[in-house]
């Protein structure tokens, strides 16, 4: 059997709603991509065997060129592959991928065929759907025996002088409790890809519409707005929702008298990308609500009004193709940064 030297997928392949593209078995260079493979990238073939893995990979994810030639080789040997991949498009949007690699012969020239199906959606939809099912199986019911046991010490304690604080506690609960629900609507309206509508959105209009809204929900903290220009990209009313629960949770979780919280858009680090940094002094947030972003939880396990606030700034992100990051300020509290793909500026006058 022949090795490949200029082998193309048939024409035929270009009518495929997956994405198809061709690697060399000895080198491991992609030798062809049919037209959805060249749509859900957004590069050309030509261009695509120029580049390597790691010019299309999302930065975030650990996935070396060396770790791509192993799965590769393991699929020209007879093993196909499957695994799931984060992948950086040509405008700078994230989405995730499932790939499957296996051995085939086109021509009489041996070589490994990869299939690629965009399962950005899914994986989100499914996400929300364990999330979901916590919160109504374990949250919302913990919390509503925690409301019925202080509700009942309440009636016993009415000649009590601690009333006023078993009140208070229950008002707390009660009020974590709405809080909760506000972020399942809000978890359930990004669910829909096309519940909102897209379109260009000024970061700066939006934090310091949001900052000002929260020196009234929070006259206790102390708030500032760094935001020297406008950094326009494209989004939908899922951007508001992750500054919000961002700047919700640097001051509800804060340990200080007087929270500090300073918002700050800019231009990112990376080409054609805007970012929206969250910088609070409180107590740092805590590993595991972090971690559980990253991998499956038991559903046994228990989050709080903060984890569940988490989700929501990581699904709003995910799904304008953007990128979550937690940090750790100096001299302490946290940093969270909000990166999403820049748009052109609007012409004048469609502000």
């Amino acid at each position: 059997m022949r090795e490949p030297a200029g082998t193309r997928l048939p024409v035929i392949f270009d009518d495929l709603d997956v994405g198809i593209n061709l690697h060399d078995p000895t080198t491991n260079e992609i030798l062809d991509a049919n037209a959805r493979l060249e749509e859900l990238y957004g590069y050309s073939a030509d261009v695509l065997r120029t580049m390597g893995v790691g010019d299309y990979t999302a930065p975030s994810t650990k996935f070396s060129q060396d770790e791509a030639n192993r799965l590769i080789q393991r699929a020209a040997d007879g093993e196909p592959q499957t695994f799931h991949w984060q992948i950086e498009r040509s405008n700078g949007e994230l989405r995730w991928v499932r790939i499957h690699l296996s051995s085939t012969c086109i021509d009489g020239d041996r070589c490994v065929i990869s299939e690629v199906q965009d399962v950005t959606e899914y994986r989100a939809r499914e996400r929300r759907l364990r999330l979901l099912s916590r919160i109504i199986r374990h949250n919302l019911r913990n919390k509503t025996n925690v409301i019925m046991g202080y509700a009942d010490r309440v009636r016993q304690a009415v000649e009590d002088e601690t009333i006023e604080q078993e009140i208070e506690t229950v008002l707390d609960i009660t009020t974590e409790v709405g809080g909760l629900s506000d972020s399942v609507k809000q978890i359930e309206e990004i669910a829909e890809p096309d519940a909102t509508e897209r379109s260009q959105t000024d970061l700066r209009a939006v934090a310091r519409s949001l900052v000002a809204d929260a020196r009234e929900t929070h006259p206790n903290a102390s708030f500032s707005v760094i935001a020297p220009e406008s950094v326009w990209v494209i989004a939908d009313k899922g951007i508001r929702y992750a500054i919000e629960h961002a700047v919700r949770n640097a001051v509800e979780h804060n340990d200080r008298e007087t929270p500090s919280v300073t918002v700050s858009v800019e231009s990112g680090d990376r080409d054609g990308h805007g970012v929206v940094r969250v910088a609070d002094d409180g107590p740092p947030i805590p590993d595991t609500e972090v971690e559980v972003l990253k991998q499956d939880v038991e559903t046994s396990s228990t989050y709080h009004g903060t984890g569940v606030g988490l989700w929501v700034i990581l699904w709003c992100v995910e799904s304008l193709g953007g990128e979550l990051v937690f940090e750790e300020n100096t001299p302490r509290g946290n940093v969270v940064s909000i990166s999403l793909p820049k748009a052109a500026e609007p012409p004048s006058g469609d502000e």
